[in-house]
């Protein structure tokens, strides 16, 4: 049994959404003492729900490493969900000082997402935060460390990638994780040409959680006529302009009026949808069983691809829709009023798709996997 495990997260939502139930099976099932959830200096902390069980507890991650500092650390775990500079940033902290380290995949990754250099740091305390943690490595003397971060963020250039692959991958070592739970295979080779690990043996597959969460166990009853959107957090991540993302919404939603339901993000910004609700619509958290999905590029379109259902992409934003939807769809869009012509028209679907290889469906929970990589006698 771990000592301590500490699990890493910037988004309340995401704290309450799946690091808690992590949390709880870890500490239910003897695989750690005691769970600190530990939050960065512009989290919204006092919206992270507190679990009942009393080996969970709420900490900053400032007074945590503070903590651990100069202790036997040995026999203790550190999470986190993602590979943003805060995430790598406290990875190559809590690594210096002994801690295991992992990294759970969370959602579809792509190479390089379109961003606005202000967007992404939106709120005054994140911007301060990312800019401090981006620039201490420089400060540092870290160059390949803050090159591979400012490049992978915002310059996003594959000479660059190229350059830190051939003269100075060794030196980015220090921000990887020691293990990496991944939704299926395909995620090792593109963490290992992406950011640098070398051994397969540093990877899990643990299947697609969503599987489990929205579908596993669920009794639903289809909606063939419904159009199910799943919605994505451009404007709210700082990605898309507000007006230009409603703009895209409010067609689709004039076009199929009440057959529409928007499966929302746990962080989606409700007003972006009051057109949907004007024309009789349906907002929900939850994942419908629809005869139609609209989308870009979430990873809840693993999901709608198993269904026997008709799945449409929009591209937004100059960004690439991965190989991996764009060639197991129905179609891909430029325009929203050639992808609702599309689904006026309702043409059969000749589609036959497996998506398993990048987002697997598996019978095993993915926290029962991971408890049983932390409990391997080699760790």
């Amino acid at each position: 049994m771990k000592d301590k495990a500490f699990i890493y997260e910037v988004h309340y939502s995401n704290f309450n959404r799946y690091v808690i139930p992590l949390a709880e099976y870890l500490v239910e099932n003897d695989i750690a003492k005691e769970v600190v959830l530990i939050y960065d200096a512009f989290t919204k902390s006092e919206k992270i729900q507190k679990s009942a069980n009393k080996r969970i507890r709420i900490e900053a991650v400032k007074k945590i490493y503070d903590e651990r500092k100069g202790k036997d650390n040995s026999n203790t775990i550190f999470f986190n969900y993602s590979y943003r500079i805060t995430d790598l940033y406290w990875t190559y902290y809590f690594k210096k000082i002994g801690v295991h380290t992992n990294q759970l995949q969370h959602g579809m990754y792509a190479e390089f997402l379109e961003r606005s250099f202000m967007g992404y740091f939106s709120a005054m305390n994140r911007k301060m935060t990312y800019l401090r943690y981006l620039f201490s490595f420089l400060l540092k003397g870290k160059v390949s460390i803050f090159l591979y971060l400012f490049n992978k963020d915002f310059t996003k250039s594959f000479k660059v990638n190229e350059y830190i692959e051939r003269n100075k991958k060794h030196k980015i070592v220090p921000l990887l994780s020691n293990h990496v739970f991944v939704w299926g295979d395909y995620w090792k080779d593109w963490f290992m040409k992406n950011h640098y690990y070398t051994n397969l043996g540093d990877f899990t597959t643990i299947g697609n959680p969503d599987y489990h969460t929205f579908v596993k166990n669920k009794e639903q009853i289809k909606q063939p006529e419904k159009v199910c959107y799943i919605a994505q957090t451009f404007v709210e991540d700082g990605r898309m302009d507000r007006s230009a993302y409603k703009a895209i919404i409010d067609e689709l939603s004039n076009v199929v009026k009440d057959r529409l339901i928007i499966k929302l993000h746990p962080r989606s910004d409700k007003e972006i949808f009051e057109t949907v609700v004007r024309n009789q619509g349906i907002l929900t958290y939850d994942f419908p069983i629809t005869g139609y999905y609209v989308g870009h590029y979430s990873s809840l379109l693993a999901l709608a691809i198993n269904e026997d259902s008709k799945v449409y992409l929009l591209e937004v934003n100059e960004e690439e829709i991965p190989h991996y939807f764009r060639n197991t769809v129905d179609g891909v869009f430029t325009s929203m009023q050639n992808l609702s012509s599309a689904i006026l028209a309702n043409n059969n679907s000749d589609r036959t798709s497996d998506i398993s290889y990048y987002f697997k469906n598996m019978e095993e929970h993915p926290f029962s996997l991971i408890g049983k990589e932390l409990t391997d006698s080699r760790n």
